[in-house]
């Protein structure tokens, strides 16, 4: 049965400082390119009647029907398939100018798309064309970045096999009768909304996605690495130790880590306990980590890299579960996955996140980056307020913490010397009102 949506308790976030400038004052060493194959997703059909059909944000809606410039420019190679079917290519394109109105890119994103007969079922399926190893401040160790966001990160391109710059390589299934091509999220039942296949497909090849699979050389054992790498979605997953207690699924330390390989992965990619650790999209939960699909069967294709079908099915995060029903349309990725793309690194169009903290959004910081001391320069209007002052690493640990109320408008924030070179989230919480807001900040 579809889910009603529950409303959010936390207030969404606004992010204003974005990986561009990241990467310019990181200075990202050029990256080592990783072509791997697997079946990440096949977006599977299911007979489930829908009961929600989420159109496109009204953010987006004012931005494609004013034809205000997009945040993203994607390219998009239209292969074998398309040309017979015109109206399949019209609604690719409507998927993908709403990717392009909801994430911003210094660099054209590629993509190759083809429409062919395929099995029965599978919808779709969609890869990153290489992965790209980065290292820099903030730059997880042993971990691979999908090619559209490496070149995000770096600001630049990067070519692949003999000099093509193809980011997102997608497949779509010609060999059905039951596709519904418009545009308007609301395909009559018994037929499969293209545009929604579409943008599921696209999602992965952007970033949404993970390494954990089960082993055809020896079905008993879950893996991650790819020669000893993992992704970057990876480094947010949490699995859970015999107490309940999250461990990070990239933990093989004694005596509740994960081996990789080992049975006691594939365990976790079957045991129903993978959440998302990402502080920003815990945040757009509601503070509840999300869950992530880990079925008691290991599902190629749809388990580990997808959102937990019975928790998110139904609501307005229904784009990136794992299965479609006929009759349902889903024209947004929804906060969670908006805010944890944020997380892993795609910096998201202005006024992507829904919220009503203006007053918040006109915080001034400096510098950014820092070495010692943060200066916030607060509004007139929410200047008396008191506020409480959290920094927290990329691991969600707290680093710093101190209420504060402003002296001349400002708020300083002292010693911070102490920290590693590296990315952190700065939350800004009031005290006497429900304004929260979080910025990304790096130590240099």
């Amino acid at each position: 049965m579809k889910r009603n949506y529950t409303n959010l308790l936390f207030t969404s976030t606004l992010i204003l400082f974005t990986f561009i400038g990241f990467a310019q004052q990181t200075r990202l060493a050029s990256p080592e390119r990783h072509q791997i194959d697997w079946d990440i997703c096949i977006y599977t059909p299911t007979d489930e009647a829908a009961l929600i059909n989420n159109a496109r944000r009204e953010f987006v809606k004012d931005r494609m029907e004013n034809r205000i410039a997009p945040c993203s420019t994607f390219n998009v190679n239209y292969g074998s398939g398309f040309a017979s079917f015109p109206q399949a290519q019209a609604a690719f394109q409507f998927a993908v100018d709403i990717w392009s109105n909801l994430l911003s890119s210094p660099v054209d994103i590629t993509v190759t798309a083809n429409f062919d007969p395929a099995a029965p079922g599978n919808l779709g399926s969609a890869n990153s064309d290489g992965f790209f190893t980065l290292t820099g401040p903030g730059i997880p160790a042993n971990t691979l970045y999908p090619a559209a966001l490496t070149e995000v990160l770096l600001g630049e391109d990067v070519d692949g096999p003999g000099g093509t710059s193809n980011d997102i390589n997608a497949n779509f299934n010609s060999n059905r009768s039951d596709w519904y091509f418009g545009t308007d999220a609301n395909p009559p039942a018994g037929q499969f909304d293209f545009v929604t296949v579409v943008l599921h497909e696209l999602g992965h090849g952007l970033g949404v996605l993970g390494f954990g699979r089960q082993l055809t050389s020896d079905p008993n054992l879950g893996a991650i690495r790819f020669s000893g790498d993992a992704s970057i979605w990876d480094n947010f997953i949490d699995g859970a130790d015999i107490f309940a207690n999250p461990v990070s699924i990239l933990d093989t330390s004694a005596p509740f880590g994960f081996p990789d390989p080992s049975s006691q992965l594939l365990a976790q990619f079957q045991g129903g306990n993978l959440t998302i650790n990402s502080t920003l999209a815990v945040m757009q939960n509601g503070g509840v980590p999300p869950q992530t699909y880990a079925p008691n069967t290991f599902n190629s294709g749809s388990s580990y890299s997808h959102l937990d079908e019975d928790t998110f099915n139904g609501t307005p995060h229904a784009l990136m579960t794992p299965f479609s029903a006929p009759g349902e349309a889903n024209h947004d990725p929804g906060d969670v996955i908006l805010a944890f793309m944020e997380d892993m690194g795609w910096p998201l169009c202005d006024n992507t996140f829904s919220t009503e903290d203006f007053l918040l959004n006109n915080i001034q910081l400096s510098p950014n980056p820092f070495t010692d001391t943060i200066t916030l320069d607060l509004t007139s209007n929410i200047a008396s307020q008191e506020f409480d002052i959290s920094i927290v690493d990329i691991n969600g640990r707290i680093v710093y913490n101190q209420f504060a109320n402003a002296i001349s408008g400002e708020i300083k924030i002292h010693n911070l010397s102490n920290l590693k070179n590296a990315l952190y989230f700065l939350t800004i919480e009031s005290k006497t009102s429900d304004l929260k807001i979080t910025k990304k900040i790096i130590k240099q």
